[in-house]
């Protein structure tokens, strides 16, 4: 069965840690979204390349494990749509250990759900902290961000609850700005 956190990690005896299998994972009732989503200028899709690298650089080792990363860990913003094809790599925290995630193949996404969107929908969906490791081979995917209108409200959650952002923000766009620059800031 599932045991606590993700749905469809299990704990697999004959890897002696958790691995992921569909078969375990329900589909999650996923709470109406406001309208927040319905013009969504933020959005963008794109190809990720991650050339393998013959160096290493210290920049890009893992604060949790010293792990050599292509991409730092950290948690989605609103809802990342992703395809891996065959490349492995990215990996997910579960119960305070990384694990890897299964790749899509060619008929497959990923749905990631970031802070601000489980906030808004109190925390019904879960957002998932994640990473890239490095790869002995170019590796490729697809993202597709989401993201809501310029001036969507972002300071109450579907039940009016505040949400995280919104003690500093009330529309995503004051918010993205200052999230992207940190962004940039922190790989730049």
């Amino acid at each position: 069965g599932i045991q606590g956190g993700i749905p469809g990690w299990i704990r697999d005896p004959t890897k002696h840690r958790p691995s992921f299998h569909p078969k375990h994972c329900p589909i999650p009732r996923i709470p109406q979204l406001p309208e927040l989503f319905v013009d969504d200028e933020f959005s963008a899709m794109g190809l990720r390349r991650y050339p393998y690298r013959r160096l290493t650089n210290q920049n890009m080792l893992s604060d949790f494990d010293g792990t050599l990363l292509r991409e730092l860990e950290h948690i989605d913003s609103t809802v990342t749509v992703l395809s891996t094809f065959k490349n492995g790599g990215l990996q997910a925290l579960y119960n305070f250990e990384y694990l890897d995630v299964p790749v899509t193949g060619d008929d497959k996404f990923i749905v990631n759900i970031g802070k601000l969107v489980g906030d808004i929908v109190d925390d019904k969906l879960k957002s998932v902290k994640h990473r890239v490791v490095e790869t002995t081979f170019d590796r490729h995917s697809i993202t597709y961000f989401l993201g809501p209108q310029f001036d969507a409200d972002i300071s109450r959650s579907m039940t009016n609850k505040p949400t995280d952002a919104g003690a500093k923000y009330k529309i995503f766009g004051e918010w993205i700005k200052d999230y992207l620059g940190a962004i940039e800031l922190f790989y730049y």
